[in-house]
């Protein structure tokens, strides 16, 4: 009898450890229902990145160090606005300003900044005449930035430092002009 007890033993611990080995081998079959475990949550779920936008935005209220704080009107930028000594002394700065004025300026101004007539509507100033001689260079950087009335602003164009070429180079015109 003992022997028959001890087969039924071995066959009931057998046919148990079938049962649990066939359920944890199906258990294991992902079908697309489930819940998936996650071993390494921290990469599954990170945080998109944004288009644009940094993970390391600036603090408020913070300045770039290159940025440049430009006056609300020309007035203020002919008081706040001087010719950098970089550009006053650079050599090339002339070869630079007449390539930079004949690109964006002459097609309104003319060639000699007397103010070229593109349309009997349109009549752009005379650049040479002396109440634009008296202004400060930061009035043309100003006005070069930003535009007035019909001149579109070309702050986005041309860089700060071209923006003192072409003011450099205009006011050889007006020494020519004069």
């Amino acid at each position: 009898m003992q022997a028959s007890k001890l087969g039924s033993r071995s066959w009931l611990i057998s046919t148990l450890l079938s049962v649990a080995a066939a359920s944890v081998l199906t258990s294991c079959r992902y079908d697309g229902t489930g819940t998936k475990m996650q071993w390494a949550p921290d990469m599954a779920d990170s945080p998109a990145n944004k288009a644009q936008r940094s993970y390391l935005d600036p603090p408020v209220g913070s300045v770039a160090m290159n940025a440049i704080f430009y006056a609300k009107t020309p007035e203020d930028a002919e008081k706040q606005f001087a010719m950098p000594e970089a550009i006053g002394n650079d050599p090339e700065a002339l070869t630079k300003g007449k390539e930079l004025f004949n690109t964006f300026c002459i097609p309104c101004h003319g060639a000699d900044a007397k103010g070229g007539h593109i349309n009997p509507a349109i009549v752009p100033p005379d650049l040479t005449n002396d109440v634009y001689v008296k202004r400060a260079d930061g009035f043309f950087f100003h006005r070069i930035t930003f535009g007035t009335n019909i001149m579109p602003g070309y702050g986005y164009a041309i860089s700060a430092w071209e923006r003192w070429y072409i003011v450099k180079y205009l006011r050889t015109l007006q020494k020519k002009g004069a």
